[in-house]
């Protein structure tokens, strides 16, 4: 599943379109959104280069199984 925004703490600063090397992000209205969700590598770039515990990764159960 691609990264999910908060677009209650997000201050779109862009850091985390700068740091995703898919560059499968880009800026929605509130928040950044992702332009192209089955490119998503999973890597976990954009969470760590945001730092403000906006983006997150939701993964149906079945998958961790």
């Amino acid at each position: 599943m691609p990264p999910v925004f908060d677009e209650t703490k997000c201050i779109k600063c862009q850091k985390c379109l700068t740091s995703c090397p898919g560059y499968i992000l880009e800026m929605g209205t509130n928040a950044p959104r992702v332009a192209f969700p089955d490119e998503c590598w999973h890597c976990g770039c954009c969470r760590v280069a945001c730092g403000r515990g906006v983006i997150s990764f939701e993964f149906p159960l079945h998958t961790l199984l």
